[in-house]
């Protein structure tokens, strides 16, 4: 006997409910992580902030190429250099570069130009901290719980926990595997 129309109907609306079922699961394609997810991102994401508002930043007189020519570490010890020699490199390899873009050398020398740039200017930055200990275990603290609590939202919360019996049957869940 075929199914009625009213019955495939019905039936492939179930199909959709079940696709969205499992379309919209909780955190990870668990279900009901979700809270526990942004809950815990809220909380990680309150600790960085709180703990970046308690971090100065500062530049220093020299990186660690200028600083390199001015304290004589190179030999010589000029007393106050210009940080413009470390744009020298770069400048050269975009000279040869514009001359014939198929030079090795050029390429070289706008490469380590470039790597000589970002290495002076991160080598500039330093990094204050003015805060009490207790402050900075609990903005520390807040940031592991967030974390642990979005890593906690991706296990699935209908699993049993290890020595639980699954369901209360009385099974273990080899056993309700194998006989399912």
């Amino acid at each position: 006997m075929a199914n009625s129309p009213r019955q495939e109907f019905e039936k492939d609306i179930e199909q959709v409910r079940t696709m969205h079922e499992d379309i919209v699961r909780g955190a990870g394609g668990t279900p009901g992580g979700t809270w526990l997810f942004f809950s815990g991102l809220v909380l990680a994401a309150a600790g960085l902030w709180f703990f970046l508002s308690n971090v100065h930043v500062v530049t220093r007189d020299f990186g660690m190429f200028s600083g390199a020519f001015s304290r004589g570490m190179l030999g010589g010890g000029m007393p106050a250099m210009s940080t413009g020699i470390v744009f020298a490199p770069i400048f050269f390899g975009l000279v040869m570069l514009f001359y014939d873009a198929r030079m090795k050398w050029g390429w070289a020398l706008f490469y380590t130009g470039l790597a000589i740039i970002v290495i002076e200017i991160l080598s500039r930055i330093q990094f204050l901290m003015d805060m009490r200990t207790s402050n900075l275990l609990l903005m520390l603290g807040m940031v592991a719980a967030g974390i642990g609590m979005m890593l906690r939202s991706f296990r699935d919360a209908s699993q049993n926990q290890p020595g639980d019996t699954a369901g209360g049957t009385g099974e273990s869940p080899q056993d309700k595997a194998s006989s399912g």
